[in-house]
């Protein structure tokens, strides 16, 4: 009987281990449903918040690539606000008119941003932090100095506003997009070799080069597909609003950092993984939603987001919390102990 409790307690904390950020994301939607019942718990509401976090998600995707090879990139955020800008810039100027070319061209510079990013940190051993945070402030320079410090948004193709604003049964398009771009992410990492390379590179980049993997290609390759993937969040991003402001990319960051942190913990602990990020993003954002329902300020977005950060970082460290609190509990006087144990006899 002991036994068969103790078999039901262990899978009833594997459940809540394994998917706790889904466990929380069904109670904040069943707590801002109680509270905002005419509001909160629609299909347009929901529709919005996949919507317009979409990008988010590409971006996450962006920033996970790295993170699985143990390093950090910063500059996605800005990758995607300058992609989003130019590739808006490029149509509304009539430099392209054909608005699938001018998406190529973001994805031409993506890949050279990244290559840049990723030569660096690989081949030239920098501090891939210290690299990122010099392409993010090169990255928003640009971005200034293409829209001149305004909003672009005349003469963008309704065709190219359909991609971000579309909703086929009900679904917003670039939600659609971000599964689809999951599935893929998911199979490569999980079922194909160069995944477990990819994770085995994060785990001991030393070991790795012992079986013959090579770190640093793949290292390279990390940060490339990283930044084409940040581009395509901020091209989506300007053809949800049919606009690209020059503060493009400034607020895209934090979410998405939290979004690789908090997915870490849940799904498939301990790893960066795609459905953990996918459900943090929407996780963040049903939060950040049900807030502003109940009359929230906007100060209060950031403020949220950086406690689920700081908390996706104490769960995944929790082993390490626990360590130190038991280290920190006092201990009883030693004169105690003969007593105890003689009690206990």
């Amino acid at each position: 009987m002991t036994n068969q409790s103790s078999r039901r307690a262990g899978a009833v904390k594997k459940i809540f281990t394994d998917y706790g950020i889904v466990i929380a994301l069904v109670v904040i939607i069943v707590f801002f449903s109680a509270l905002r019942p005419d509001t909160f718990p629609t299909v347009g509401n929901f529709g919005s918040i996949l919507q317009a976090n979409a990008s988010i998600m590409f971006i996450a995707f962006g920033l996970m690539l790295p993170l699985i090879v143990g390093h950090f990139d910063l500059s996605v955020a800005a990758m995607a606000g300058f992609g989003g800008v130019l590739a808006t810039g490029l149509m509304s100027k009539g430099t392209i008119t054909f608005w699938p070319l001018a998406v190529l061209v973001v994805l031409v510079v993506a890949v050279v941003v990244g290559l840049f990013n990723g030569v660096l940190v690989a081949y030239l051993k920098l501090n891939a932090l210290v690299v990122t945070l010099g392409t993010q402030s090169i990255l928003f320079g640009a971005i200034l100095w293409y829209s001149k410090g305004a909003v672009i948004y005349s003469d963008i193709p309704q065709s190219f506003k359909d991609l971000g604003q579309g909703r086929p049964l009900g679904i917003p398009l670039p939600f659609i997009f971000a599964v689809i771009v999951g599935f893929v992410l998911w199979y490569v990492l999980y079922y194909r070799p160069i995944g477990r390379r990819l994770y085995a590179t994060g785990g001991s980049p030393d070991a790795a080069r012992l079986t013959g993997i090579k770190v640093d290609k793949l290292t390279v390759g990390a940060f490339t597909c990283g930044a084409v993937l940040a581009a395509v969040g901020g091209c989506l991003q300007v053809a949800q609003v049919g606009s690209a402001a020059p503060t493009s990319g400034n607020e895209f960051l934090l979410p998405a950092i939290a979004a690789c942190f908090l997915g870490e913990t849940s799904i498939r602990r301990g790893y960066y993984n795609v459905w953990g990020t996918l459900t943090a993003v929407i996780l963040v954002a049903t939060g950040t939603t049900g807030l502003f329902m109940l009359g929230a300020q906007t100060f209060v977005q950031p403020v949220f987001n950086g406690l689920v950060l700081i908390g996706a970082i104490l769960a995944a460290r929790w082993d390490t919390v626990k360590a130190l609190i038991a280290r920190l509990r006092p201990t009883p006087p030693a004169e105690s102990r003969p007593l105890a144990a003689a009690g206990a006899k």
